[in-house]
């Protein structure tokens, strides 16, 4: 099972001493960052118990093109969450978001409107890193803010998909929308 100490020691690494320098270009520490967070913010989230009635995995998917290289495959491997194994997947399109817990659409990715549009009203939490991810209908955004990876959740959005976040990420996150974005 993920250790929520150990997302918090992350996190606050993430938060002092990750210091990346952001140029128009991406740079691997922040993915590899990234990737840290999202292992991490599943085990954060309540899905409807109807979500885990025929899963064999926990799912979290990456929408084309897969800005963490191998880091987040080596960062899953042998965890488990609700008793089952985390696995990671890239999709190309939204007509492959069925069995998707998780879904990463980074800011880059050529199919981001349509996959959010279809993810939207689905159990599946969200994450992003474009500007406006959040008003597209996102629940996580992570972004560099002083060189460091923060994170805004909508809790609306969560919401409409039939999610719930805990507290405790809420309390880490940069800032909480609520209400239509």
């Amino acid at each position: 099972m993920l250790n929520a100490c150990r997302f918090l020691l992350i996190v606050f690494v993430g938060l002092v001493s990750a210091h990346v320098r952001v140029e128009g270009q991406a740079i691997p520490d922040e993915y590899r960052l990234k990737a840290a967070f999202m292992y991490q913010f599943p085990q954060f989230v309540e899905w409807p118990s109807t979500t885990w009635e025929d899963a064999q995995s926990v799912q979290l998917c990456i929408a084309s093109p897969d800005p963490f290289g191998s880091e987040l495959e080596q960062l899953v491997r042998g965890e488990m969450l609700n008793g089952r194994p985390l696995l990671v997947r890239e999709i190309a399109g939204s007509d492959e978001l069925v069995g998707c817990h998780v879904l990463f659409v980074g800011a880059h990715s050529d199919v981001a409107a349509p996959v959010l549009k279809a993810a939207a009203g689905r159990p599946i939490l969200t994450v992003g890193d474009g500007d406006r991810f959040l008003e597209n209908g996102g629940i996580i955004v992570m972004k560099i803010v002083d060189g460091r990876v923060r994170f805004e959740v909508n809790t609306t959005n969560a919401a409409r998909n039939g999610l719930r976040i805990s507290s405790q990420l809420l309390s880490l996150a940069l800032t909480v929308r609520e209400g239509p974005p």
